[in-house]
C-alpha cells in the first residue's frame, strides 16, 4: 500500500482509501498464528502543511494457540491506527527520538510495515482459550480441561530435599 507523498501535499481535502493485505507471508515462520482472513484497512489521509496524518482501523481474524493447553482460538481484531509522518528534507537535521513523527523523506510512503507492525503490537502475548484454562500436564501431557490424570506434580528439588523434613514434627 504506497502513498504519495507530494499529491496527497497539494490536496487540501483528506483521502479515504481501503483494501486488504494478504498475511500469509508475514506469519510464514510463526507456529502460533495463523490468519484465516487478509488484514483489512480503512485509512483516512490528512495533509496540513508538512505533516501526513493517516488514521483509521484494521481488522482481521487470526487463529491462535493457547499458551497453556495448545487449543486454538480464533479471535476477530478491530485495531484504532493512527501514525503521524513529517515530510523532510534531506539538509533537514535529524530529529530526536522522542519525536512522535515518523520522518519521510522520500516520494512515496509504503504503510504496509506499519499496518502489519500495529497488528503484531495488539497480539496477545500470552493468548488464552479461557482465562481458567488448566493446561497440559508436565508429566503425560494430558489436556488438564477434557480429563484428570493421576500424575504426581509435587516434585522437590533433589537441592531442597534435606530441608523437606525440617518442618515434620518429631
Amino acid at each position: 500500500m504506497i502513498l504519495h507523498v507530494q499529491e496527497l501535499l497539494s490536496r487540501q481535502q483528506p483521502v479515504e482509501f481501503q483494501g486488504s493485505i494478504d498475511l500469509t507471508e508475514r506469519f510464514r515462520d510463526v507456529r502460533d498464528v495463523i490468519p484465516l482472513t487478509p488484514l483489512e484497512y480503512r485509512l483516512t489521509a490528512q495533509a496540513s502543511q508538512k505533516r501526513i496524518s493517516i488514521t483509521g482501523e484494521l481488522s482481521c481474524r487470526l487463529r491462535l494457540l493457547c499458551s497453556r493447553c495448545l487449543a486454538p482460538i480464533d479471535e476477530a481484531f478491530e485495531i484504532p491506527f493512527e501514525e503521524l509522518f513529517q515530510v523532510m528534507k534531506d539538509s533537514d537535521p535529524e530529529p530526536d527520538e522522542d519525536t512522535d513523527f515518523v520522518p519521510v523523506t522520500g516520494e512515496r510512503i509504503d504503510l504496509r510495515p506499519f499496518l502489519e507492525e500495529e497488528l503484531l503490537v495488539h497480539l496477545p502475548l500470552a493468548p488464552l482459550c479461557s482465562q481458567d484454562c488448566k493446561g497440559l500436564c508436565p508429566e503425560c501431557g494430558t489436556n488438564r480441561n477434557e480429563q484428570a490424570c493421576n500424575c504426581k506434580t509435587d516434585r522437590i528439588d533433589p537441592r531442597f530435599a534435606a530441608l523437606q523434613d525440617l518442618f515434620k514434627p518429631e
